[in-house]
């Protein structure tokens, strides 16, 4: 069915029965991105975020219900958000492609948000949540391949594991596994509540699940199933049979572990979530120390920041003696991320904005509860996982979580009761003047979606120009010529230009340097510039930059030091160890 009326043909999901191509689409919106296992060259994970994009903009296409004015709570979070890119936008060391592509994911999130703070209809909270469901069930497959028989994984259905002892799911990534795990085990006990799963299928899904988790060894996934245990807790309207089953999963995980670890010793087969218990290393995986890390950096910078997406720049050419020996370009907390690269004042602001929506949007907890099968209630769930997850990792740095966290989100604050007499919120005088109202945001959101499925085909394209650098297929010419290919990529120069600057012969132009610099240092890129930074003149940088390089305590960076030796006569620049008063803001290409 099309309804031409309002600024063009809408998919109409009123009646999901009749609408299995909308359905599919709602719920291929979830599976596809979560499970796209097609390999990537250098961003394994672009399709999956690709297609998460793609797949939201079609989402102002498919109606629920008429777009509504905006509430309160929804005119708070859209003021926090943009602030976020205000801040972006101001803060930014380089606005370049890659920025751009993502001031547009972040529009795109606001387009997501809006759309499901209309109050959409169950049918369609239904399709995401099916998909949901249907992703988490696929992942325990995949989970169970990647542990039990890798040596069957094809690299097209499900992705090769790297990781061996434990499971990295089709994202490549084991705490993405979890995150996806989680959440979809959040929105299976809904569908459960709901009567739309029955309750023996929804029981074993959610056991499964926990076995995949197990397989993950993430310890993010662990902890998050004491916020199902919460849920168990709090919720009574849950059914009696899904409170036991939520409440009895972090014991289901210990079963698993214990199981799975028996099996590995029978086996003599690799469980990475003991080896690490043995290996008596550090428990937080370097977080502790980049938390540290990025608190003295605010405290240097604790009004503007060092700069959205700068952090990685900042915090490796900032002397830090005990610094991790990995290259880390996010400090796996969302609230101290922000403060560190837009300041502590903007992120109080954005931080209170959204937490006061919330708070002004409890009431969505007990409309939910009178009301049984209402969504408030999951979706609020599906936040807090991800809102823990973020202060662990980050999870909403990918589009395929930071959709569907706006969805939730955006049907929570939608699902709050009015504050004001029905008669007088927002509601027009007559239909007509309801249509007046509803057809620009409608047209608004039409054209974003647009925008949406076009950026992402484009941004698909555009990723093949710098892809043959790394994998090239055959005739692709030399690695000068695709390297000059690449550089006029527009999302994703950055890429040729670190290939540019690391391979022989090497460009040392610090121009060069600039894109690949704010996008991820490494051995390599580091190393490259140091010798740049000489070859230019720049002595007094380049020694502090090999001080900072030095720091990281790693084979391949020590390499690079291997000529500062007591008999050398004339040992190199990097040599010196006297002190040089700089900052990372001098290292600026």
């Amino acid at each position: 069915m099309f309804d031409w009326r309002v600024c063009g043909s809408v998919i109409s999901v009123e009646s999901m029965n009749t609408q299995p191509i909308a359905r599919l689409l709602l719920t291929g919106s979830i599976v596809l991105p979560l499970l796209a296992s097609w390999p990537g060259t250098p961003d394994a994970v672009l399709a999956n975020q690709l297609l998460a994009l793609a797949f939201a903009g079609l989402l102002p296409f498919i109606r629920g219900r008429t777009v509504q004015q905006p509430s309160v709570e929804f005119l708070s979070v859209g003021t926090g958000w943009l602030v976020v890119l205000g801040a972006y936008i101001a803060s930014s060391k380089l606005l370049d492609g890659a920025s751009l592509s993502d001031l547009a994911v972040l529009a795109s999130t606001f387009v997501v948000l809006w759309i499901a703070a209309a109050k959409t209809s169950s049918s369609v909270n239904s399709a995401f949540a099916f998909g949901w469901s249907l992703a988490g069930m696929l992942c325990v497959i995949v989970a169970l391949v990647q542990y039990f028989a890798p040596s069957i994984a094809d690299g097209l259905l499900v992705a090769i594991n790297t990781s061996p002892g434990r499971a990295v799911g089709n994202m490549r990534q084991p705490n993405h596994l979890a995150t996806a795990l989680l959440c979809a085990m959040v929105m299976t006990a809904w569908l459960w509540q709901a009567g739309r799963l029955r309750a023996p299928w929804a029981a074993a899904s959610l056991f499964a699940m926990v076995l995949a988790v197990a397989l993950s060894a993430s310890r993010t996934g662990a902890l998050s199933l004491g916020v199902l245990l919460l849920w168990a807790v709090v919720d009574r309207s849950l059914p009696r049979a899904a409170r036991w089953t939520l409440a009895l999963t972090p014991l289901a995980y210990l079963v698993c572990w214990a199981g799975l670890a028996e099996y590995a010793e029978w086996q003599h087969a690799h469980f990475y979530a003991v080896e690490r218990l043995q290996s008596h290393s550090d428990i937080s995986s370097s977080r502790f120390a980049i938390w540290r890390n990025a608190l003295v950096l605010v405290a240097q910078n604790p009004w503007t920041g060092v700069g959205w997406g700068n952090f990685n720049f900042a915090w490796t050419f900032t002397p830090f003696p005990d610094r991790p020996v990995a290259f880390f370009d996010h400090t796996h907390n969302l609230p101290l991320q922000l403060a560190v690269e837009i300041g502590l004042p903007a992120t109080a602001l954005v931080l209170g904005l959204f937490g006061w929506a919330l708070w002004r949007a409890r009431g969505a907890w007990r409309v939910a509860g009178e009301q049984p099968g209402h969504p408030a209630r999951a979706a609020f769930v599906m936040l807090v996982v991800l809102g823990m997850h973020s202060l662990l990792e980050y999870p909403l740095w990918y589009a395929y979580f930071l959709l569907p966290a706006a969805w939730a989100l955006g049907v929570f604050l939608g699902s709050a009761p009015a504050k004001e007499p029905a008669s007088d919120r927002n509601e027009p005088a007559s239909p007509a003047a309801a249509t007046a109202m509803a057809r620009w945001p409608t047209c608004l959101l039409r054209a974003a979606g647009a925008l949406m499925i076009l950026g992402a085909a484009y941004a698909a394209w555009d990723h093949r120009r710098v892809e043959v650098i790394f994998a090239p297929p055959a005739g692709a010419g030399s690695l000068a010529e695709r390297i000059a290919a690449g550089r006029e990529s527009v999302l994703f120069g950055h890429h040729a230009d670190y290939a540019a600057v690391t391979n022989e012969p090497k460009d040392q132009a610090l121009a060069s340097f600039r894109r690949p610099l704010h996008h991820l240092v490494d051995v390599r890129l580091l190393i490259a510039y140091i010798e740049a930074l000489k070859a230019n003149g720049r002595d007094a940088e380049a020694l502090y930059a090999a001080q900072r390089l030095r720091e990281f305590r790693r084979d391949d960076a020590q390499a690079y030091f291997k000529e500062c030796t007591a008999d050398n006569p004339a040992p190199p620049l990097q040599c010196r160890t006297e002190p040089v008063a700089l900052t990372w803001r001098d290292l600026e290409p």
